[in-house]
């Protein structure tokens, strides 16, 4: 799990209903989130931490008896889902060729009020098409 937006894991996820579904050290994420750009969340975020999301995934993919793919779930609004979540998937496929990703991607809605989230879908889509298999389109 990667959100730049530590708020939302530390609160909403590691604290919350979910809390016993998902693996405290399995988590990324930072303090001040990639601010709904599409850029800051590829060009920043993915750099600064590929290392570690590369080694969560390998440690992810150790346990695996028989790796089939990859399952994203992300948001195409702001920056990390669009911006990050592309770099992952970009990175992954790189990683490990033969293995499938899919993307189920969450389109924002009409009335958003993140004024870039039609860029950052748009940018995001391209990246999708280059490097997941399957996209599966969610309408918010």
């Amino acid at each position: 799990m990667v959100d730049m937006e530590c708020g939302v894991i530390n609160n909403k996820i590691l604290n919350g209903e979910l809390k016993d579904i998902f693996e405290s050290r399995q988590c990324i994420s930072d303090q001040s989130g990639a601010g709904n750009n599409w850029a800051c969340g590829h060009h920043e975020y993915g750099p600064k931490y590929k290392d570690e999301i590369e080694e969560k995934v390998r440690q992810a993919v150790e346990k695996c008896d028989s790796l089939q793919g990859f399952f994203f779930l992300h948001s195409l609004g702001g920056g990390t889902g669009s911006g990050l979540g592309t770099y992952i998937l970009q990175d992954l496929a790189d990683l490990y060729p033969s293995v499938f990703r899919f993307s189920t991607c969450v389109f924002p809605s009409n009335d958003d009020d993140v004024i870039t989230s039609p860029y950052n879908s748009m940018l995001a889509l391209n990246e999708l098409i280059e490097h997941a298999d399957c996209i599966l389109p969610v309408d918010n």
